[in-house]
């Protein structure tokens, strides 16, 4: 009779690990599933061109609207899967590299190289590449997208 009872107790405690086990494991997943509501796509970051609309002086806020009568739009590309982001200002072109996660939104923009032609409006690309070479995080609601950076200004984009 002993030897039954101990087998039952055996019985009840693997039962109750095996429960523990798998409450932790259910927990595990739930919470995975909440992490992924959080997390950007990274479809709506990259293979998109992104047309910038306006910036955002990083000291006092102001917002400056990208001058409508520029001959040509300021656009970027975050190309995938060679980590190689596009530049193509209003007379000006380049290209460089990037790396991001789309879990905490972070970006990091290096080796972005253009060309320097003088043209109306070329400041607008100076505020852009300088921006770019200081941009720490994104986030893309909808069809925009912000890039905030460390430097003097926060870059606008909206999806073309």
């Amino acid at each position: 009779m002993r030897r039954d009872n101990r087998n039952t107790y055996e019985n009840k405690f693997l039962k109750f690990i095996i429960m523990k086990k798998t409450i932790f494991i259910l927990l595990i997943i739930i919470s995975c599933f909440g992490c992924k509501k959080d997390r950007l796509n990274d479809t709506d970051l990259l293979k998109t061109t992104w047309v910038l609309s306006y910036i955002q002086d990083t000291k006092t806020q102001a917002i400056t609207n990208f001058p409508g009568d520029a001959s040509k739009k300021i656009s970027i590309v975050f190309n995938d899967p060679s980590d190689i982001i596009s530049f193509s200002g209003i007379c000006n072109g380049g290209a460089g590299t990037y790396t991001y996660s789309s879990i905490t939104g972070e970006i990091k923009v290096t080796d972005l190289i253009t060309t320097l032609i003088g043209c109306k409006y070329v400041e607008w690309e100076t505020y852009t590449v300088q921006s770019l070479f200081y941009a720490s995080s994104y986030k893309i609601s909808d069809n925009n997208l912000a890039i905030y950076t460390s430097g003097s200004y926060n870059l606008y984009f909206t999806k073309n």
